[in-house]
């Protein structure tokens, strides 16, 4: 396979290098360069990669442009005749799958190959996990799944292993040649093509199908490459792929008890329901956290009065539930138009709630799934709702069969018994049997539990006893409520009494500084009430520096540490910033921050995603930041600090054409005898290389530069306290 030289020349990207006007002449001639050096011995795929911005919540991109401007750029390259499609180097799972409904929107038929770039934590950038990665993946259409960039191919063996343990799909694998270096004007990466071929058995022996180099490598690197695997045929995988639901952040597997909370439905809450018209989710993003506290493995999405929502509601939604990273989605949302929606706008992989067992309903629902993947609650009726349990496990097993006939497996079924009011004299003995029937056929089964005390008085009591007996009978699911500590107290025993447990939650969400809790719900009025009853006893400088200064820090730690996400992180940030503005007003004659840092990625370099993460986490940690934006000439920056005034400069370059403007900028900086301290960071820079150019220190990473930066504060106090020279 020859990619085409179209790596950066999606709509999006092209227009921020201000040559959009070349957008279908870049992409066409990247086919036919490629097909002529290929000479008719190499298939032609479609190279495709990031917008280079994040989508909306963690971003400024809408969903639906990001899949626009995939589709536009898949449409030049099929028409020019390319035999496939590669996306390659994208680390948000959510633009991943903007591309490959994109590139779907223009063909079905052509291969596709969907690649995410990991950490050698195996974690995204942004918090997803190789495990989710493959899960959300499993469903959609794309042929191949892979990993490249980052790391060289002796760091991303083991994470490529995990997708390889996960993934059910073929493989694909682009490790870079090691890491880069810098001598004289030329960066060059150090690994020879030997020494990265020596590693291709390895990857074949955990299950590649195929392989083959991302930055630094050359042609040669590939020959001996395509040598050291000779005619090796790719090694056969027994994965067997576990069912799952997944936010982007977090996986949860089906084949243990699932609780899926049901406190978001506005039923009779008159309330709620005008909150939900006029788009405000914030009870919604509270209920979503407090059911995550409380034991929910997924959360039941009703909003009810759907004639009354348009699709911007349903988009709101999905995009506040991922932007406080909460749990898996079960969607409730009856209107095929709405809920399509919401499937398209989640990165996830959600339950949908449910399907009656008709052509109709089923049709639909099977035309979602495959499209954007996910599992699905079957219920036992058709129109009507069978009185026996024998004709309910039969209603069942009949759309079963034609979801399994339409491609769509057992496994990724929850079979909804129907549990009916007790109060109107209904017989919950029929559910218990039903329930113990398609246990035997192997089917999983799920129920809404609440429904069956309606109107009764001593519900948690009800409840709790039919769900015991009810797991008695193997019941695997429950949408209930979570708060109800009898019912759950009694959920644990009866799994005990099954031989299974229940995850421990009990510090989910419980940190030791309340301010910390409540930042990461992304709660502002309370954080801002929290901070005024502070402010009766100390000033506002104490507190911002002293007291949520540190609450910050300690959010920024559980980043460093891969306890909480970039999301979290960008939640937190969002939250506190309104306060510490507040906080600054009151005190107008000082700085309440730590120190002020001036960053900037230098010309040519349109890249600042990994820029405005270190930004965020430098705010976590009490600094005043100033972003002056990306591709900044020299001479811009430089002005900038003489306005700005800041204690550090923090550059960085992505590309390794860019890396020189680095050493400009430093060099011009200390020829004006400006006094700033000159850090730098990016993709394309080494500690060595920093040292070479003359900055004052080196950050490999947001937390890092966070460490560095309070280095340099601490030694620029320290400074001035002996009455010395900065």
């Amino acid at each position: 396979m020859l990619l085409t030289n179209t790596f950066n020349a999606n709509p999006i990207k092209l227009e921020s290098l201000g040559v959009l006007e070349y957008f279908e002449e870049i992409n066409a001639k990247g086919v036919e360069i490629a097909r002529q050096a290929s000479k008719g011995r190499a298939l032609i795929f479609g190279d495709i990669s990031s917008t280079g911005k994040f989508l909306k919540p963690m971003g400024p991109i809408d969903f639906e442009d990001a899949v626009n401007a995939y589709k536009r750029q898949a449409e030049v390259l099929y028409n020019s005749g390319v035999d496939g499609f590669i996306v390659e180097t994208i680390s948000d799972i959510k633009e991943l799958k903007a591309a490959v409904l994109g590139i779907r929107a223009v063909t079905s038929d052509l291969p596709l190959i969907a690649h995410m770039t990991f950490e050698e934590n195996s974690l995204s950038v942004t918090g997803t996990s190789v495990k989710i990665f493959a899960t959300v993946f499993e469903d959609l259409d794309c042929d191949v799944v892979g990993i490249n960039c980052t790391l060289g191919p002796d760091r991303m063996l083991k994470v490529f292993r995990e997708l390889s343990e996960t993934s059910t799909k073929p493989l694909s694998v682009e490790p870079n040649a090691g890491k880069p270096i810098y001598s004289g004007n030329r960066l060059y990466y150090k690994m020879d093509p030997e020494s990265f071929a020596v590693y291709a058995e390895d990857y074949v022996d955990v299950g590649v199908n195929i392989i083959g180099g991302c930055c630094g490598t050359s042609p040669e690197h590939i020959r001996v490459l395509r040598k050291m695997i000779g005619n090796r045929r790719p090694v056969g995988r027994d994965t067997k792929f576990v069912q799952a639901l997944a936010s982007r952040t977090i996986y949860k597997p089906t084949n243990t008890f699932v609780i899926i909370g049901e406190r978001i439905n506005p039923a009779s809450k008159k309330r709620f329901q005008n909150e939900i018209v006029e788009g405000d989710f914030t009870r919604i993003s509270n209920l979503a956290k407090e059911q995550e506290k409380e034991g929910s493995m997924a959360i039941d999405i009703n909003l009810g009065i759907e004639r009354l929502l348009n699709e911007g509601h349903f988009r709101k939604v999905i995009r506040e539930l991922d932007r406080i990273s909460s749990i898996p989605l079960s969607l409730d949302i009856q209107m095929n138009r709405h809920l399509e929606v919401a499937l398209r706008e989640y990165p996830g992989r959600a339950l949908i709630n449910s399907a009656r067992v008709t052509p109709k309903s089923l049709e639909r629902k099977i035309e979602l799934l495959k499209r954007y993947g996910g599992m699905l609650v079957l219920l036992a009726m058709g129109k009507d709702i069978p009185k026996s349990s024998r004709g309910r496990v039969d209603k069942i097993l009949e759309g079963v069969r034609y979801l399994e006939d339409n491609g769509i497996s057992r496994d990724r079924i929850f079979a909804d018994p129907l549990v009916l009011s007790l109060g109107a004299k209904n017989d919950p003995a029929i559910t218990l049997e039903t329930i113990k029937l398609l246990s035997g056929h192997g089917i999983k089964t799920t129920m809404g539990l609440s429904n069956l005390s309606f109107g009764l008085p001593d519900r948690s009591v009800i409840n709790g006893a039919f769900l015991s007996q009810a797991i008695g009978v193997g019941l695997t699911s429950a949408i209930m409520n979570s708060k109800d500590t009898f019912v759950m107290n009694s959920l644990k025993g009866a799994l005990y009494l099954r031989g299974e447990g229940l995850e421990d939650r009990s510090t989910i969400g419980k940190y030791d500084d309340p301010l910390v809790e409540v930042l990461l719900k992304g709660d502002t009025e309370e954080l801002k009430r929290l901070v005024d009853e502070k402010l009766k006893e100390y000033d506002p400088l104490t507190i911002s520096q002293e007291i949520l200064g540190k609450a910050m820090e300690e959010i920024g730690d559980l980043y460093s540490n891969g306890a909480i996400y970039l999301p979290h992180l960008l939640l937190a940030s969002e939250t506190s910033q309104p306060v510490f503005d507040y906080l600054n007003s009151l005190t107008p004659e000082k700085r309440a921050y730590k120190g002020r840092v001036l960053l900037a990625t230098v010309e040519g370099d349109i890249h600042d995603i990994g820029k405005k993460i270190v930004g965020t986490v430098l705010k976590s940690g009490g600094y005043e930041v100033i972003d002056i934006g990306k591709d900044v000439p020299t001479e811009e920056i430089v002005n900038a600090v003489k306005v700005h005034k800041p204690d550090i400069v923090g550059l960085s370059a992505m590309m390794t054409t860019t890396v020189g403007k680095v050493e400009e900028v430093s060099k011009s900086i200390k020829e004006q005898h400006i006094k700033v301290i000159v850090i730098a960071g990016g993709a394309s820079m080494s500690r060595s290389l920093s040292e070479e150019f003359g900055c004052d220190g080196y950050a490999r990473n947001a937390s890092e530069a966070l460490e560095l930066c309070n280095n340099i504060m601490e030694r620029i106090a320290s400074s001035e306290a002996a009455g010395s020279d900065k």
